[in-house]
């Protein structure tokens, strides 16, 4: 028989899978309208989603329109750009202007004598190499310092020698004393230019007299007025006016050969004792001029007019206006170096301290400052005697510097006014002096000789007497470091010293960790760190050539002076690290000095000196180089790893025969600003790029040139054109989203998903405050974005008339910025808060919504998969009860089959009973 069909088959005709189906399709009705729910806030939340992504658009665009540098940016004319790069910053200033490359940054580079090979062949003495950065005696000052800081300005001038001959000497590219003298001893006349404390000396070395000797400026110029050199004399011997002074202007840094002040932070750095027994102590702290130090001084709480500190002549003097039984004295407190600074260290006479020379002049250097800091021990008189026997005796007892010593002995003359032919300079490193006969006689020795007690010649390594017709001094060992030198600048690369600590160990085993934190910023902290350290017995100090620090052992142990680090590189950048030797006190000594020094041993070659020296990595590096000269064809060459003047080098081969001579000086860039050089001025660097220069543009030299270029930076009105261009667009596409969302199409009566919703219109009407606002008083030109051809239309969207906009930014640049980004009140920065209040990840009213409807949306998938979970279940038991009724049926039809079989056989058995 036909039976019900399920899973497995019929029963009764009946499709059991079909109608389980049907049941569970019937029981999901609730989950259907759950679903509709679901699409429903579905889309509401992909429709705010879309506002929310428009906004970010939006806010994108509107970023820049309260930064100021966006209403700022300008754009750069440049008539040579061959010459120089202009470049501009968000701070650069709209205008006119003139540069000029005067000259090109240059390195400093040396060069050996020249030797066989690089490898086999040795030296042969043993010594030191050592590389000194700023021993240079040579200090020529700016001529911006020059007439009090008024300076020169610059042009040509026209010299005529006594003989006649003229030349004009164009000064233009002058940058300091040295270039004006360069420039004239290279004229072709019978001059020769110095300096001299603070003026300029010019010689005729023609022996006529046929003219004076005259200086005079050239087409109405004033270089040789401001220069003090405008003269006409009959003598051989033009001297200048003095025309640089000490005033209280100049700087702590610019005092004392330029080793600066030690400010003790919080303490004071001298003390003054007066006679009527008044002490007064006094801090420098922030003080950055000599006038601050004046009124540091004169201003004090306590002093009252007891103490009285003025300028003159180049020197601080103190009054003492008290009386009484004491003596006048003034004192360093607290390690300061104030008294050597302040050149505070002579002796009050009676109640007055006359101080010494502050600076060194125009191009020189303080005795005080020599033989790495000591000085000369007792100045006195010199005997002088040129190789034709004429002998002067000179008296150097008032020198304080080496243009003191230096023009004595060029000028002296014997008892008879018989000028000694001797000629006194500077030595080819710049880190001595040169004394030389210039008479061509034989007939005496070379004799310089020191008379009584006096040490000067010694000391300075200018006494001779000998057979030859000069003497080098070599270094006479400027300090270049001092208690105030700071550790920004004192490692072996030039850089700072890394904080960190390292130990020192004495020679008895005593063991002290000293540490270098960024509060230590001084050589003098550093040695004030090591002597206050407990438990060793080493003493740390200025090192006697001036230029380091120097550590002595006191313990007298049997063990060995140790440095080592404790935790970085400290010690190795202090050039502390490693073990002491026995030094000239007889104890075992560390010393430190900022020079490169090499031991080179007579075994060495070029290149093993070439290793040991850029082993240091210090700020010169070396090379061998082959020239390919057929004889000794290879030197060793020294470059500086800094270029300007602040890498120049002197190589001081120790004797051992290297004879290193100088191939190009390191010179800073030069760049003048305007185009005629008596009223611009001149800017010096240390590479070709110049930052921040006038109007804050940033140049860079390319190649010097002898006519200026002229620069022209405008306001960039395309770029801010684009930005606010990119701002309608981005304004509008939200419009055009909003609406779209927002609409009910009435042909298909379909609505969009944020139809009905109010966030949409809210949003839009707030924005359309915003461009509607006034946002300046009424006595601007430009208070809204409509003053700037930004407007609403009808259809609330913007139009933009970037005409409008360009004659905005020509007539009110500053108001148009003001507009869109005064701070807190432009338009960008409220329509910024604005866009906030809505898409702020945390607080904003699109993002609340937003996560509302996630959460709507998750309990609704839930509830719907909940009601799909419980439908499983019921579909399973569905088919287990369909499938157990269909194995019972099929058990039934079994059994009917059976009895139907077994009734045919009773059947059959009954009809062949019959039959029989």
């Amino acid at each position: 028989m036909s039976g019900i069909k399920t899973s497995t088959g019929l029963i009764s005709g009946i499709d059991t899978g079909a109608l389980i189906d049907a049941l569970i399709n019937a029981e999901r009705a609730p989950a259907r309208r759950l679903e509709s729910r679901l699409q429903n806030v579905q889309a509401v939340q992909t429709g705010i989603g879309a506002l929310q992504a428009q906004l970010l658009s939006l806010s994108t665009v509107v970023s820049p329109l309260k930064d100021y540098r966006s209403f700022n940016k300008l754009t750069v004319s440049n008539t040579d750009t061959s010459q120089l790069t202009v470049s501009t910053r968000s701070t650069s200033l709209a205008g006119n202007y003139q540069f000029q490359a005067v000259r090109l940054a240059s390195t400093h580079r040396a060069i050996s004598r020249g030797f066989a090979n690089a490898d086999t062949q040795q030296i042969g003495t043993a010594g030191k190499l050592v590389i000194s950065r700023e021993n240079q005696l040579d200090r020529p000052v700016r001529l911006e310092l020059l007439n009090g800081a008024q300076g020169v300005r610059r042009g040509t001038i026209r010299i005529t020698d006594r003989s006649g001959e003229s030349a004009s000497i164009d000064l233009s590219a002058a940058a300091n004393v040295d270039d004006v003298v360069w420039a004239i001893n290279l004229a072709d006349i019978g001059v020769k230019a110095r300096v001299v404390d603070g003026h300029f000396v010019v010689e005729d070395t023609t022996g006529q007299t046929t003219n004076n000797l005259i200086i005079s400026d050239v087409n109405g110029g004033h270089a040789a007025a401001d220069l003090g050199i405008a003269q006409s004399v009959a003598g051989n011997t033009l001297t200048g006016s003095d025309v640089f002074t000490v005033t209280g202007d100049f700087t702590l840094s610019q005092l004392n050969d330029g080793g600066g002040l030690r400010n003790i932070t919080g303490s004071p750095e001298l003390s003054a004792t007066l006679q009527d027994g008044t002490v007064l102590t006094f801090d420098f702290d922030g003080d950055a001029s000599l006038n601050d130090v004046l009124s540091t001084i004169n201003d004090h709480t306590d002093n009252a007019g007891k103490l009285t500190a003025s300028l003159a002549n180049g020197r601080l003097v103190l009054t003492d206006n008290t009386t009484g039984s004491g003596t006048f004295s003034v004192a360093n407190l607290n390690n300061s170096n104030a008294t050597d600074v302040l050149g505070l260290e002579s002796t009050p006479s009676g109640n007055v301290l006359t101080g010494q020379r502050l600076i060194g002049g125009a191009n020189s250097v303080l005795l005080r400052n020599l033989r790495g800091g000591q000085g000369i021990s007792q100045l006195g008189e010199v005997t002088l005697t040129d190789r034709t026997g004429t002998t002067a005796t000179i008296d150097l007892s008032s020198a304080e510097t080496l243009d003191d010593v230096i023009e004595a002995i060029n000028s002296a003359e014997s008892s008879g006014s018989v000028k000694l032919q001797l000629s006194a300079e500077l030595n080819a490193n710049g880190n001595g002096i040169t004394i030389t006969d210039t008479s061509g006689s034989t007939a005496s020795h070379l004799i310089i000789a020191d008379v009584g007690g006096g040490t000067l010649a010694d000391e300075l390594g200018i006494a001779v007497d000998s057979d030859t017709n000069s003497i080098n001094s070599g270094s006479i060992g400027l300090q270049t470091v001092n208690a105030a030198t700071l550790l920004s600048t004192y490692s072996p690369k030039g850089g700072s010293v890394s904080t960190g600590s390292f130990r020192i160990t004495d020679s008895a085993g005593n063991q002290a960790v000293i540490n270098v934190t960024s509060a230590v910023k001084t050589v003098g902290d550093v040695i004030d760190a090591i002597n206050n350290a407990t438990g060793i017995n080493v003493t740390a100090r200025l090192n006697d050539t001036g230029d380091g620090i120097a550590l002595v052992d006191d313990a007298a142990g049997s063990g060995t002076l140790t440095v080592e680090e404790a935790g970085g590189r400290t010690a190795a950048d202090l050039r502390l690290l490693g073990s002491g030797t026995v030094g000239s006190s007889g104890n075992q000594e560390i010393i430190s000095r900022k020079a490169l020094v090499v031991d080179v041993e007579a075994t060495d070659t070029l290149n093993t000196i070439t290793s040991k020296l850029n082993l240091i990595g210090g700020t010169v590096r070396a090379n061998v180089v082959n020239t390919g000269a057929l004889v000794n064809g290879y030197r060793l060459t020294f470059a500086s790893t800094i270029s300007g003047d602040a890498g120049r080098f002197v190589v001081d081969d120790g004797g051992i025969g290297l004879n290193v001579t100088t191939q190009d000086v390191g010179r800073d860039a030069l760049l003048r600003v305007g185009g005629n050089a008596e009223t611009g001025f001149l800017i010096a660097g240390s590479s070709n790029t110049f930052s921040n220069t006038v109007g804050f543009l940033d140049i860079t030299l390319n190649s010097v040139s002898d006519v200026p270029a002229s620069v022209s930076t405008t306001l960039d009105k395309s770029a801010v054109t684009s930005t606010l261009q990119a701002f309608v667009t981005a304004y509008n596409s939200y419009v055009d989203l909003s609406n779209g969302l927002t609409k009910y199409d009435t042909t298909t009566s379909t609505r969009s998903a944020l139809q009905g919703v109010a966030t949409p219109t809210i949003i839009l009407n707030r924005f359309n405050t915003l461009v509607n606002t006034l946002f300046a008083t009424s006595d601007k030109s430009i208070r809204s974005l409509s003053d700037v051809g930004v407007r609403l239309t009808t259809n609330g969207k913007l139009t933009f008339d970037s005409e409008r906009l360009s004659d905005a930014l020509d007539s009110a640049p500053q108001e148009v910025q003001d507009l869109f980004s005064a701070s807190n009140t432009g338009f960008g920065a409220l329509f910024d808060k604005a866009l906030n209040s809505y898409n702020d990840q945390y607080d904003g009213s699109l993002t609340a919504q937003y996560d509302a409807l996630q959460s709507n949306v998750d309990e609704l998938t839930a509830r719907i998969a909940s009601i799909d979970d419980r439908l499983t279940t019921r579909r399973t038991i569905l088919e287990t009860q369909f499938a157990n009724l269909e194995s019972t049926l099929s058990g039934l039809q079994s059994q009917q089959t059976a009895l139907t079989g077994l009734s045919n056989v009773l059947s059959n058995l009954k009809s062949s009973s019959s039959s029989s």
